[in-house]
């Protein structure tokens, strides 16, 4: 914190004002022959509560300075606030001048003085020590500990047991604990620069009657380090989150604008990442699996803001700990529930409101709920004529949040919580021409309660534990021309995730634990077997299925129980960190029927079985401060989609997809100055279902697992992380994702494939609770297949298109610019922020879709949302 005082020493930057009991006619008889000069200058605390809100004020203050050179009177007269007023007036009480001259003598005068706070944002050069000391058994905290650093800092620790130590040097230091009933402990920490190393001590005590020769060696346990990032991943804050334009404040969409993440089609909420299917990149929140991120459309995430702490991008190389998916992981992490009283938010603008409460309840239980509700499809119609909705989904949707949290004793919680989500978009092109109708009902909904418990132990391990239980729903109804299609998969899931961390030694530290899961599932489909389509698949938009109804239904259980560890080993002074880890995962999987229906035949089902193991390594390599190395390999492995077992539209034999990551990159310089990240990739992958090659496939193989995909690319991340006033980044992704429907078979440009992707934004916090934002997104059109001609089916009554090489054009390039302006208002504990939001600010025609005219001689475009001003606000307290 520094404070920039405005020089009074000159007329150019004081602003002086005559005496009060100086008439106007004297004034004007006399003349200023010196101005004051400050010679004491007196530093006014930065008030607490405006520091942690990261606040910068001016208070401009009216000063009368006596003959003397004392300050006799201060009064505000621009104030910033009661905290910056009251400090700014204490602080020029004690002020000292040489004092102002009128005709060459000492005389009083009043000046108008400009008092600044600005928080002094630096390069750290320092680390800090937090910690608390508990007994072993109690797990009471312990008061009156003397805590020792080498440094010759001292400290003890308050009622609650806790100690800190801040602006010490990095590298290994011996941290000594004494006091009474305790015996002198010597342990060491490592602290590096900027960043905060937090401990639990758990120490028994003495019984103060009890024999030296029977008493116990002091027990210390230390809360192990934070679990190493992955080789290649990207970390966005909440705070960082809620200010990129675009995303209305919500921190989860943040995840469309980080490296390897295409642009998903609008009014999808599309997560596509490093060119794979939507479907083959994992979601957590917190250990508990979700099946995707955004509502439909895409406008909004699943999960309240304000219960974000953090949000990891891993787009490949994942460790051992996580399976199931052979696309990107992201981790989701909540913040934990603290502080007292009652908080929350209320957040409504455009699209839909929200809500969340969180307090503080007797024996250390806390408690949170929150929840969103959708308008958008209400509102829409006011600020546009052209029919969006007809071709871009405009979703209903909510979702609501709980969480208890039940902190046992240090380092111990226990926690409640459940979620649900559900959305409902009806989309309809109306049409007098039955043949012509187009419309699309898509319901999805889904929920999970799950439980965590979480426990440090009194050997230095972390402890946890988090069974879930939920259900998904998903059905889909699309009716091009006369023939409807219809799709509905249910599925109940049940999960447990349970791992043990230690440090065992200083070098090397041990994850071990299991990741089981059971999915079963229901499914029903009616309709054409080219509807809805599949990647390989020659399609255009609006293109009426084939007439061959069929109908199949069927259930699914797939049940795996995998043990996995993970070592991360430091080498060369812990420059050098590699990371092994091996996952042993046993899958079972059940279908009911093997062949379609007949009559009244009993159905005949499988069950098959496979033991997959997958060994994944990774490391890094730092050999100076701000350039690090980076490289992993790892094998992975998912099960099919339930729906795709069918024995009708699908293929009950199939079994698990397999993907290779290879990754590698450098990183140079720091996030908190600025950072430039580089990395390549290349996955590959096959197994994959396609739809068979044959005219008429042999029974119940409508699919086969012949399909390969091939994914290669590079990378580039420019990042300022957030400070003071400003952060923002620049990424560009150059990749090309391909399949192809057998081994020998020719590739075809894949459909998630955006060759190129740039994203470029910014936030900048101007002063006064003004900020301003801006982000400019770039990206590759969609691989599509071109139409050549058409024919007329006298059968059907409507042309017939015929198709060039697969995949072998593009949607157009699409580029937008969207911007935010926000203005905070402060009122003590309570703030309220209005902002607007501005999506598309050019109004720019983006091409989303190709479509044809009926008989396929014209071509052209269904276009993107239009410039939509989001304005809201939203209260805190």
């Amino acid at each position: 914190m520094f404070l920039l005082a405005a020089a009074i020493a000159t007329a150019r930057s004081a602003h002086a004002e005559p005496d009060s009991t100086t008439s106007p006619a004297s004034i004007g008889a006399h003349k200023l022959t010196k101005a004051p000069k400050l010679t004491r200058f007196v530093d006014a605390p930065y008030p607490d509560v405006e520091k942690a809100a990261k606040r910068s004020a001016t208070v401009v203050l009216s000063l009368r300075i006596s003959a003397t050179g004392t300050v006799d009177e201060v009064r505000v007269t621009e104030s910033a606030g009661p905290a910056f007023d009251a400090a700014a007036t204490e602080a020029a009480r004690r002020f000292v001048f040489e004092p102002a001259e009128v005709d060459g003598k000492p005389s009083p005068i009043r000046i108008l003085y400009r008092y600044d706070f600005v928080l002094r944002v630096e390069q750290p050069t320092t680390g800090a020590l937090v910690g608390q000391v508990v007994q072993s058994l109690t797990k009471k905290p312990i008061a009156g500990v003397r805590v020792e650093i080498d440094t010759h800092d001292t400290t003890t620790t308050d009622i609650d047991g806790r100690f800190h130590f801040d602006a010490l040097p990095p590298g290994q230091h011996t941290v000594a604990l004494s006091g009474d009933h305790l015996t002198r402990l010597e342990t060491t920490e490592s602290l590096d620069v900027g960043r905060k190393v937090s401990v639990t001590y758990t120490v028994e005590l003495e019984e103060p009657n009890k024999p030296a020769a029977d008493q116990d060696d002091l027990e210390v346990v230390v809360t192990p380090p934070a679990i190493a990032k992955q080789v290649v991943s990207t970390e966005v804050s909440a705070d960082e989150a809620r200010r990129v334009p675009g995303t209305q404040g919500d921190v989860l969409k943040v995840v469309e604008n980080l490296p390897g993440v295409a642009r998903p089609p609008v009014g999808s909420g599309q997560l596509v990442v490093w060119g794979a299917a939507p479907e083959d990149t994992r979601v957590y929140v917190d250990g508990v699996p979700l099946p995707n991120l955004y509502h439909q459309g895409g406008f909004r995430s699943v999960l309240h803001s304000d219960m974000v702490q953090s949000v990891e991008l891993v787009p490949g190389g994942w460790g051992a700990d996580y399976g199931r998916g052979i696309g990107g992981l992201l981790n989701v992490q909540l913040k934990p529930l603290e502080g007292t009283g009652i908080h929350g938010s209320a957040q409504t603008d455009l699209l839909d409101s929200s809500v969340d409460v969180r307090a503080r309840l007797p024996h250390d239980v806390y408690v949170e709920v929150a929840g969103r509700k959708s308008y958008l499809d209400s509102l829409l119609p006011l600020f546009t004529s052209r029919n969006v909705g007809g071709y871009i989904p405009i979703p209903k949707y909510y979702d609501a949040q709980a969480r208890v949290v039940w902190n046992v004793a240090p380092g111990e919680t226990l926690e409640l919580g459940g979620l649900v989500s559900s959305d409902s978009v009806y989309d309809n092109v109306p049409s007098e021409d039955p043949t012509n109708v187009e419309s699309q009902t898509h319901d999805t909904s889904f929920q999970r309660v799950w439980l965590r418990w979480k426990k440090q132990t009194s050997d230095g391990a972390e402890i946890s534990v988090v069974p879930s239980f939920g259900q998904n729903s998903d059905s889909l109804t699309d009716q091009f021309g006369v023939i409807p299609t219809s799709l509905s998969v249910t599925s109940t899931i049940a999960s447990l995730r349970a791992s043990w961390r230690k440090k065992i030694v200083p070098w090397l530290t041990v994850t071990t634990g299991v990741d089981a899961q059971m999915t079963d599932s229901q499914f029903s489909r009616t309709g054409s077997n080219t509807s809805p389509p599949r990647s390989g698949d020659p399609y255009v938009f609006g293109e009426a299925p084939s007439d061959q109804i069929a109908h199949g239904d069927g259930t699914s259980i797939s049940n795996s129980v995998a043990p996995f560890i993970v070592s991360d080993l430091g080498f060369l002074d812990d420059k050098l960190h590699v990371i092994p880890s091996i996952r042993v995962e046993p899958y079972v999987q059940t279908v009911s029927r093997t062949a379609p229906a007949v009559g009244t035949t009993p159905p005949v089902g499988l069950f098959e079985e496979w033991t997959e193991v997958e060994p994944r390594v990774s490391a890094r390599w730092r050999p100076i401060p701000l350039v690090t190395w980076k490289a992993a390999y790892g094998l992975y492995h998912q099960p099919p989609a339930p729906a795709d077992l069918s024995a009708v539209f699908g293929n009950p034999t199939l079994g698990l997809e397999t993907a290779e990551h290879l990754v590698g990159g450098v990183s140079v310089g720091s996030p908190d100055v600025v950072s430039v990240e580089v990395t390549g990739f290349r996955v590959t992958s096959q197994g994959l279902a396609v739809r068979s090659s044959l005219p008429s496939p042999l029974l119940a193989q409508s699919l086969v697992a012949t399909g390969i995909g091939r994914t290669v690319g590079i990378q580039f991340l420019v990042r300022k992380q957030l400070s003071k006033r400003f952060f923002g980044w620049i990424t560009y992704t150059l990749s090309r994702a391909e399949r192809a429907n057998a081994e020998n078979a020719p590739y075809y440009p894949y459909d998630y494939d955006q060759t190129n992707v740039l994203v470029a934004l910014a936030s900048y916090e101007i002063g006064h609770g003004f900020s301003l934002g801006a982000r400019f997104r770039y990206a590759t059109g969609y691989p599509r297949t071109p139409v050549t001609g058409a024919y007329f089916d006298t059968k059907s009554g409507t042309y017939e298109p015929t198709f060039g090489a697969l995949n072998s054009i593009r949607i157009p390039d699409f580029f937008q610019l969207d911007a935010r302006a926000a203005k905070r208002f402060d009122f003590g504990h309570t703030s309220l922020e209005v902002y607007l939001d501005v999506q598309n600010a050019t109004n720019r025609s983006n091409p989303e879709e190709i479509v044809y005219s009926l008989d396929y001689t014209q071509r052209r475009y269904i276009t993107g949302l239009p410039l939509l001003p989001v304005l809201g606000a939203r209260l805190a307290w």
